[in-house]
Parts: C-alpha cells; structure tokens; sequence
C-alpha cells in the first residue's frame, strides 16, 4: 500500500514539512519501487531516486512518499532533509521538447510540450516550471510539469510575433531549483497547418 503526504523533518528536530501533497499516477514506477522497499513490516525512510525532494516512509510496510520542507532534498546516511549542498551537488536534469503546430498567427501555437527528468531516471520531476520562448527568446507561454514531468501549453491568439521567427521552432525551458536540480532546454519544430 502506498501513501501520499507531509511529515516531519528536519536535522532531528520535528518540524512539520511545507511541502505540498505529491500524486502519482497508477502503476507509476515511483510506487512500485516504494512499496517494495517497504514490504515485510520494514520502517525508516528511503530515498526517492526519482526526486530527491522527496523520501519513502516506511511504517509496517507502509510505504508514503513525504516531501521535505521548500528547499531541502533528502540525505540518505542521516536519514534527514537537508540544504542541497550538505547532501550533495545538484543533479543534471533532461528535458526533451516535441513538434508543435501553428495554426495561423490569428490562432496561435497549439501543443508546445516537454518533459523534465533527472538525467539517468526513468520517471519525470513534478511541479518545475517550464518556459516556451521562440529560438529567438521571445515568450510564448509558462507551464509547470505534472505528476509525469510533462508540461503542455498553448500561446495566446493573435501572436505578433514574425512568422519567419516562429517558423525556426521553439525552445523549452527548465531554470533549475537552486542547488538542487541544474538548468536544462530543448528545441522543436513548429510546422504551419
């Protein structure tokens, strides 16, 4: 069984975490993983590979995925949340872009999309934001990543931006979490209806 909530951390004080509630999708790899370090009665808590701004808390074989405090990442040998640079340096993140569609500059860009994982892992990190700019740099629209680190968004009608410079694609990207998780981008193509 796997729970999803808040919990106490912090360097051995109880303090309540600020984090928020994390959703995982059904049969998500995060969960699987979970429970069955959590099987047969084990307790403490386990590291989340897939975001380390989280840890698994197990009780009786129990698994629920907490959220350290804003800021904090979790540090497996103490078994604590701590600031990222105590723990470790920040971790290269991947993030991948797919083709849009422009149906006119009247209508605007539709399916600018994105995924944000941490490099080497399989599941995507939730909750990171996500600008789409032209290759140029002009801003077409802001997103956050969900549950599957997938972000989507459409510009705004009545785009006055040159159709030659929307033409050349567009580019998504994630500013990183200050000493946790680094900086990436990608580019796709825009393709005119």
């Amino acid at each position: 069984m796997l729970r999803i909530g808040k919990g106490r951390v912090s360097k051995g004080l109880a303090a309540l975490a600020a984090g928020t509630v994390l959703a995982l999708g059904v049969g998500a790899a995060p969960a699987v993983a979970a429970e069955g370090s959590c099987a047969g009665g084990a307790t403490g808590r386990l590291p989340r590979l897939q975001d380390h701004r989280f840890y698994v808390q197990c009780a009786g074989g129990v698994a629920t995925v907490v959220a350290c405090p804003t800021g904090q990442v979790f540090a497996p040998g103490p078994q604590l949340c701590e600031a990222p640079e105590l723990v470790r340096p920040a971790v290269a993140t991947v993030t991948t872009a797919g083709p849009a569609k422009l149906n006119g500059l009247l209508f605007g860009v539709k399916n600018l999309s994105t995924t944000v994982r941490i490099t080497d892992a399989p599941a995507g990190l939730d909750g990171v934001p996500v600008t789409f700019t032209t290759v140029g740099g002009r801003t077409l629209c802001t997103a956050v990543t969900d549950q599957f680190g997938a972000a989507r968004c459409d510009t705004p009608a009545r785009l006055t931006i040159p159709l030659d410079e929307l033409l050349r694609g567009y580019r998504a990207t994630h500013p990183g979490i200050g000493g946790i998780y680094l900086p990436s981008s990608a580019t796709a193509p825009i393709a005119l209806l």
